[in-house]
């Protein structure tokens, strides 16, 4: 598995709340930095007793200096996900992001960190066994299992991101509701002040409200005389 040089880590402004979009695509970003570079650190964790050809030690010293780097970017990147998921909070506290959201890659995050330090522990442990034995290691990393983890893992970043996708937009037709009921309310409440500020509007609706009144009772009273006069004609 080759290994990447280049660095994921986002640039954080000092002030101010960046849009919530903006927010998900780093954290996404940086997620999916820290899956692959994670992907890479399993190399130089031995848990299996058969030895592998593909296996690398820690201890040598190009794959020594692979693995400090590696760990070192994953230090960053977890650094700058707490950054992100810290400005998430604070949108979610001005009522601007979604909860929900942030609860799922807070618990992620939380995931991240253990599974580095668990990892972590194991390359220590394997660069000071492989150092004792003068780079010989006992064990080996079973590849089709580290394969189908990192299969799996990708499988639930894709449902994360599809996750994500559908809780977006559903936020978004939010908004623009919201957005349309107080457009349409800011106009009910200029009509009524138009009203309230032109009484001359009030008397002249009241007229015609009086006149149609008035034109219906004499519309029947003409009906009824016609009919009387048809029933006096007809006996």
């Amino acid at each position: 598995m080759s290994m990447e040089s280049d660095s994921v880590s986002i640039e954080l402004p000092g002030a101010g709340i960046r849009p919530w979009d903006q927010l998900l695509r780093d954290v996404r970003e940086l997620e999916m930095g820290f899956d692959t570079r994670i992907a890479q650190y399993m190399q130089f964790v031995q848990p299996t007793s058969t030895q592998s050809p593909t296996t690398q030690q820690p201890s040598s010293g190009a794959n020594k200096q692979k693995c400090t780097q590696l760990e070192t970017e994953l230090k960053t990147i977890l650094g700058d996900l707490e950054a992100v998921i810290s400005e998430m909070r604070e949108t979610v506290q001005h009522q601007r992001g979604s909860a929900r959201v942030l609860e799922r890659h807070q618990s992620m995050f939380n995931d991240y960190t253990r599974e580095f330090q668990r990892y972590q522990a194991n390359v220590q442990s394997a660069m000071a066994r492989a150092e004792l034995l003068d780079g010989r290691s006992e064990e080996s990393t079973d590849v089709t299992d580290r394969d189908r983890m990192v299969a799996e893992r990708m499988r639930i970043d894709q449902a994360h991101t599809d996750i994500d996708m559908v809780l977006d937009n559903a936020f978004s037709v939010h908004r623009e509701l919201t957005e349309q009921r107080s457009i349409i309310g800011g106009a009910t409440a200029r009509l009524v002040d138009v009203t309230e500020r032109i009484p001359g509007i009030n008397m002249l609706l009241g007229r015609i409200r009086s006149r149609k009144r008035k034109e219906k009772v004499v519309l029947a009273c003409v009906i009824a005389t016609c009919i009387s006069i048809l029933l006096l004609v007809l006996s």
